[in-house]
């Protein structure tokens, strides 16, 4: 048998052991961003206390509270808007932040009351704080957002 072919078989092999990057040299090339699925962004944290739920969403590129919608029943939060970042006079060279339209239904890890709701934009971040509820319901309000300033 071949030298080369046992070689390039014993790396096919290795591959499906350790995965297809494994021999890929990495060191000072260029890596492609990581794809995600369709609704894993925008990213969020989902932090609770006793009476809380606060879910904080990435979201750079927000330019007015209009440009969002947040939507809560008892078991899940729904995030859709579209997001832009304008440069004048620059040109892509490498784009990891979603842009445009989004939208990202996220399940609670309990139940929550549908009101009251606050939600507000500092930083990048989309902040949607929310009471538990342990009593049973399908209620869905749409969430104001307000605008926070520096």
């Amino acid at each position: 048998m071949d030298t080369w072919k046992q070689m390039m078989d014993w790396k096919r092999m290795a591959d499906q052991y350790f995965g297809d990057q494994f021999f890929t040299p990495s060191q000072g090339q260029r890596q492609e961003p990581e794809v995600r699925q369709e609704n894993e962004t925008p990213l969020c944290n989902i932090y609770e206390t006793a009476q809380e739920i606060c879910c904080v969403l990435a979201l750079p590129g927000l330019n007015r509270t209009e440009d969002v919608d947040v939507f809560v029943d008892s078991v899940k939060l729904t995030v859709q808007g579209k997001l832009s970042i304008v440069l004048e006079s620059y040109k892509v060279n490498q784009e990891e932040f979603q842009l445009g339209e989004f939208k990202r239904e996220i399940t609670l890890p309990v139940k929550v009351h549908p009101e009251p709701v606050q939600a507000f934009y500092r930083k990048g971040l989309l902040f949607i704080r929310m009471l538990k509820d342990h009593r049973a319901g399908e209620n869905r309000r749409k969430v104001n957002l307000n605008w926070v300033q520096e």
